[in-house]
């Protein structure tokens, strides 16, 4: 399944605009629940490496399913 396809089928939930603020005493499965959850329906089980992406992108759910595919450039 195409990266496309499945920002399609989930809207491109998380994208734009949903970068998580700068709190660092939240632990981030709590930070980034929304993300995780949508990650996890994407197909995306693995809760450290999905924190990872998220962390990179500022919570974006299309930049961290790239990170997570390996598409993020150079």
């Amino acid at each position: 399944m195409g990266l496309d396809m499945l920002m399609n089928m989930f809207g491109g939930l998380g994208a734009g605009g949903m970068a998580a603020p700068n709190v660092p005493d939240v632990p981030p499965e709590q930070l980034y629940a929304t993300q995780l959850s949508q990650l996890q329906e994407m197909g995306f089980f693995d809760t450290q490496e999905n924190i990872w992406a998220l962390r990179a992108s500022g919570g974006n759910v299309h930049a961290a399913v790239e990170r997570l595919l390996g598409n993020f450039g150079p």
